[in-house]
């Protein structure tokens, strides 16, 4: 999971634009009506949000005198939309995650925006720029609907959760025939257990295990003839040594990518320096 730079955008701000232009008088005075209660909402999220405590807030079938079906609308038509007047800000919250990478699993494109809270429950929040985050298709078919229900079953947050300074991701190589390379999350002494538990429904809700497993055995395929030469030239001690400075600079980039956990598990087995990584496929 990557952290990214929390959106400075009003809440009431960005609703009103993108009910700008609802030509239908009677609902669009009844989508006025409840600019209070959305700006109330939004207070209410930032407060659960400084501790981490989502589950906290309370689903509902509408706001006010505005029903959940109406809400919903504003976010995939007056947002979403491509002709959309909040369109603008959609992108610019699309566009706010580092190199186009999605936050939530660090590794494929940003394609749309995620709810944190979905919207079919949380009606309030559906163009709340701090419940909006930026994610690959993956990622936002992967978590649906879920609603969390405590603590310890709340998806890492990209706004809010810092979880980038201890290595939580990990992984080791399957000394078989075909090889592989399987990741898996480790407790953090520095967190303490919600966060911990919370890392480990992250990478569970998200599949980060198959998706991470499989970039990591694709790029052994890709480098497998680079290190055939320096094994026949300097046998495992070269393969490792290699792995090792490629292992360096990717930790140096982030700790916790799938690269530098897959490079860490590679130089770490004897087996795959030693020739086992021609048992990958």
């Amino acid at each position: 999971m990557r952290l990214i730079v929390k959106p400075n955008l009003a809440a009431r701000a960005v609703y009103e634009t993108c009910i700008s232009r609802v030509r239908n008088k009677t609902l669009k005075e009844k989508f006025r009506q409840i600019s209070g209660s959305i700006e109330a909402a939004d207070q209410e999220y930032q407060e659960k949000s400084a501790e981490q405590k989502w589950f906290l807030i309370e689903s509902s079938n509408g706001v006010g005198v505005v029903d959940k079906d109406d809400l919903e609308k504003i976010y995939t038509q007056r947002m979403a939309g491509q002709n959309g007047p909040g369109r603008a800000i959609y992108d610019q919250l699309k566009n706010s995650a580092a190199n186009g990478i999605c936050p939530l699993c660090g590794q494929q494109t940003v394609s749309t925006l995620d709810h944190f809270l979905p919207k079919s429950d949380f009606p309030a929040l559906v163009v709340l720029p701090l419940n909006l985050i930026p994610a690959c298709s993956d990622c936002n078919k992967a978590k649906l609907d879920k609603i969390p229900d405590c603590e310890s079953k709340q998806t890492l947050h990209p706004y809010y959760d810092n979880v980038k300074n201890e290595q939580w991701l990990f992984a080791e190589v399957t000394e078989t025939s075909p090889g592989s390379i399987q990741f898996y999350t480790s407790y953090v002494d520095a967190y303490d257990e919600v966060l911990n538990e919370r890392i480990k429904y992250h990478f569970r809700v998200f599949n980060l295990g198959s998706l991470y497993m499989s970039n990591a055995n694709s790029t052994v395929t890709e480098i497998q003839f680079r290190l055939s030469k320096l094994h026949e030239k300097g046998g495992k001690s070269a393969v490792k040594y290699y792995l090792k400075e490629e292992e360096e600079s990717r930790r140096d980039n982030h700790v916790n990518s799938w690269n530098t956990a897959a490079y860490q598990a590679m130089m770490n087995s004897d087996w795959f320096c030693d020739g086992g990584f021609n048992e990958f496929k």
